[in-house]
């Protein structure tokens, strides 16, 4: 890559904000965030906004306690060497005039309803390149970080490649949903290493235990569930995996049962259930010796998509990894069904069988990595002359 790619962020939150920025940090080439857009806290007091951006970037990574300064004059954000440029105000009101360098990617991480409004959107094209939405929107084309490159017969949906539309203002899917397709990623590379083809999946299901996010209010307000007082109160509610389970699976059986929100930090933890059909002659490959030997064995190649562990340890031992999903390979969180529930296939000589996989799911860290290499993978390829990069 012969230059940097520039990043706009807008909306510079204490949770998915804050971790772009902390992992961007970090990168010693090849991406920057050259500026930030976000909501003013005090219409009068510029230290006092310059210090809630301190704040929560130290809170989010303590590490980078000493190292965040800013330039009231100039409206930077210096972090160790890294300036940022710092326009305030209301991404809908924001006149994008005031704006004048051009940047590869805009990456909005505001709210799902700036996300799904298409024209709000696509006005950050004057300005940028490609946009990203760090949420589901059904309106957009959907890229699925964890899926850029796959063609597998599990999908039931066919990807389109992004390159051959015209849209580039795209949706990249919400935390949650990014941990439960590393599980499915999981699945088609075990299933391609042990050569089982043809297969598909014909129903999902999903549980889902989310920590709690800061956005909530402590207070009796609302009858919404997020709005409702986080502590020591389980406030179970959905999630928006369902939407990409409808893109990616049209007549499939889908359903994610819960997702259950509690006060505790990163990562979560997931309950996934595929119900796969394939032939009966695959079935002495259908082990669980198999599978988890092929988990450990892809995940090398896998490196910010899924991980697994052998021990479930406790969310703490993965509070600070960059992985989308850590899937449990012991046997009492495997599980794998021959035949599940003796159902009967339609076609002759085939099978369905249950995966049951059982993984933390890191809806900041592992959710934020796996945004920044898929902008840095698609403004890549969109310079090569042979490009793909699946979207739904």
């Amino acid at each position: 890559m012969k230059h940097n790619i520039n990043i706009l962020l807008v909306g510079l939150g204490s949770e998915i904000g804050s971790t772009l920025i902390s992992l961007v940090n970090k990168e010693k080439k090849n991406i920057k965030i050259k500026a930030i857009l976000t909501n003013k806290i005090s219409l009068t007091d510029k230290k006092k906004n310059f210090e809630s951006l301190r704040a929560r970037l130290v809170l989010n990574e303590p590490n980078l306690l000493g190292y965040i300064k800013y330039d009231l004059e100039k409206s930077l954000l210096i972090i160790s060497q890294n300036k940022i440029k710092v326009f305030w105000g209301d991404f809908k009101k924001f006149n994008l005039k005031k704006i004048d360098f051009k940047f590869d990617a805009a990456i909005v991480a505001t709210s799902t309803t700036h996300i799904n409004n298409k024209t709000l959107m696509r006005k950050l094209l004057k300005i940028s390149r490609y946009v990203f939405g760090v949420a589901e929107a059904e309106n957009l084309p959907s890229v699925y970080p964890n899926l850029l490159d796959v063609n597998s017969s599990l999908i039931e949906n066919k990807a389109k490649n992004i390159f051959n539309i015209k849209e580039k203002v795209f949706a990249l899917g919400s935390c949650q949903t990014n941990g439960w397709l590393a599980q499915l990623r999981a699945i088609i590379e075990v299933f391609k290493k042990l050569k089982i083809s043809n297969a598909k999946i014909i129903g999902c299901e999903l549980d889902i235990i989310h920590p709690d996010t800061p956005q909530g209010r402590l207070g009796t307000k609302s009858i919404e569930a997020r709005d409702q007082d986080a502590r020591n109160n389980l406030r179970p509610g959905f999630s928006q995996v369902d939407k990409s389970m409808r893109k990616l699976f049209l007549k499939s059986y889908k359903l994610n049962t819960i997702s259950l929100r509690t006060l505790t930090v990163p990562p979560g933890y997931q309950i996934s259930r595929f119900y796969i059909k394939f032939h009966n002659s695959y079935l002495k490959k259908f082990t669980k010796e198999n599978f988890k030997k092929n988990i450990e064995e892809t995940s090398k190649n896998n490196k910010f998509i899924y991980s697994f562990s052998d021990n479930s340890l406790g969310s703490r031992a993965f509070e600070k990894i960059e992985t989308a999903a850590v899937i449990l390979t012991d046997d009492k969180y495997l599980h794998l069904t021959d035949n599940f529930l003796e159902l009967k296939c339609k076609e002759k000589n085939h099978t369905i069988s249950r995966v049951i996989l059982q993984s933390y799911v890191h809806n900041t860290r592992g959710y934020c990595r796996s945004v920044i290499e898929t902008i840095k993978e698609i403004v890549k390829m969109s310079n090569l002359k042979n490009k793909k990069i699946n979207c739904w």
